[in-house]
């Protein structure tokens, strides 16, 4: 019999998270985050030769200052301080996460066989993505690119020029940067595959509402506790996950009408940056599977409602997932134009002379012709002059 607080654990999480001004999405894939940073290398699911374990890369995507992306993680990271699940500095150089890593080998005791199992689990947790990967550092985007399939085994080198292993990799990843960041951490080839296909990118473009008061009352400071020690009793969790037979139907046929979609060149995000994205799609969902059963319950059975559930969250992030590479593309104009691009979605008409002003430090008026040329073609503005007062004006003409 269960011996936990809560019914579903997320639902919890989201609930205690209602005094916020944070969008409902990063509240959700904090919440996602945590789940995985509890279950460790403790739980997996066998998927033909392979082994899935739960953890997870997800980056809150939106304007320095305006989501409260800081807010929202700081709210994950208050419930899980402090359970003995191991959360690494956001700070921190290479060699020293490696070492953490390391330093975090501990073992457990698989029910079904009694086979003691020995991994490295550890979560990292920063508010600044550009901090914690450096500046187009190829060598350890390489590394998390291997962390993120959980190895039994990574072998690396050592400042002696020898060589060291870590057994059990499970590395789990929540990050936050503002858009702009994205083009100084992230080299033009680890863009579109790689490491970018491995990451849930979660984007907001405004904080959900406006709190001036914000207050905790008694009900939420004891739904904080239940939260806390429902994460602790999810984090004891060992064994092998499994779908049920409707599910395994559901599955079945959502993974066979998603591929004839990739054939048919209907891929669930257009962007060709999203190409490897796309590709992994059927591994974040069975990954959301494990992390939405352990949220409900303690049967390790994937049933049909936490395909749904999974399938519903994933869907609801992708519809602006795509904004995430926008402002990174190899024309010289392109940071500009979707800085432009915000401006019009935002205003929805601004006349050509204001929006020179805005931008001048950025525009001229040949640069502003093509922009306004591009913009144009691809219908997302109207171009429209005011001939009584000779002035030109834009208006946004893409309906949301």
């Amino acid at each position: 019999m269960s011996s936990r607080r809560l019914s579903d654990w997320l639902s919890g999480y989201l609930e205690y998270a209602q005094e916020t001004e944070s969008p409902l999405s990063y509240h959700v894939w904090t919440g996602v985050s945590l789940l995985a940073a509890a279950l460790q290398r403790r739980v997996y699911i066998r998927w033909g030769y392979e082994t899935l374990y739960p953890n997870m890369y997800i980056v809150l995507v939106g304007p320095s200052g305006k989501c409260r992306k800081g807010s929202a993680m700081n709210l994950g990271k208050d419930i899980i301080t402090g359970l003995g699940i191991k959360v690494t500095s956001e700070s921190i150089t290479r060699e020293a996460l490696i070492r953490s890593m390391k330093r975090a080998v501990v073992n457990y005791t698989e029910p079904d066989t009694g086979n003691v199992r020995f991994h490295c689990s550890l979560t990292a947790m920063s508010q600044e993505l550009s901090v914690f990967l450096g500046q187009n550092d190829v060598k350890f985007l390489a590394d998390l690119t291997d962390w993120y399939d959980s190895l039994n085994s990574w072998v690396y080198e050592t400042k002696g020029a020898g060589t060291d292993e870590i057994k059990g990799v499970c590395f789990n990843l929540l990050g936050a940067t503002a858009p702009d960041w994205l083009q100084s951490i992230l080299p033009e080839e680890a863009i579109g595959g790689g490491f970018t296909s491995r990451v849930i990118f979660i984007v907001e473009e405004q904080k959900r509402r406006t709190i001036p008061l914000p207050i905790v009352t008694p009900h939420l400071l004891t739904l904080r506790e239940a939260l806390r020690e429902d994460l602790e009793r999810i984090a004891t969790f060992a064994g092998e996950f499994v779908f049920t037979e409707e599910t395994t139907q559901l599955y079945s046929t959502w993974y066979q009408s998603e591929d004839d979609k990739m054939r048919d060149g209907n891929p669930a995000i257009s962007d060709p940056r999203f190409a490897g994205y796309c590709e992994r799609r059927a591994t974040h969902i069975r990954k959301l599977c494990m992390l939405f059963s352990a949220s409900r319950g303690e049967d390790l059975l994937i049933t049909a409602s936490d395909f749904d559930r999974a399938l519903d969250v994933l869907l609801a992030a992708e519809k602006k997932m795509d904004m995430v590479f926008s402002g990174l593309g190899t024309t010289p104009y392109a940071k500009i134009t979707e800085k432009i691009l915000n401006f019009f979605k935002e205003r929805k008409r601004v006349s050509r002379s204001e929006l020179l002003v805005v931008f001048y430090r950025d525009l001229d008026m040949n640069i502003l012709d093509i922009i306004e040329k591009t913009l144009s073609a691809m219908k997302v503005i109207k171009v429209i002059l005011d001939t009584r007062g000779g002035e030109v004006y834009y208006e946004w003409n893409k309906k949301e």
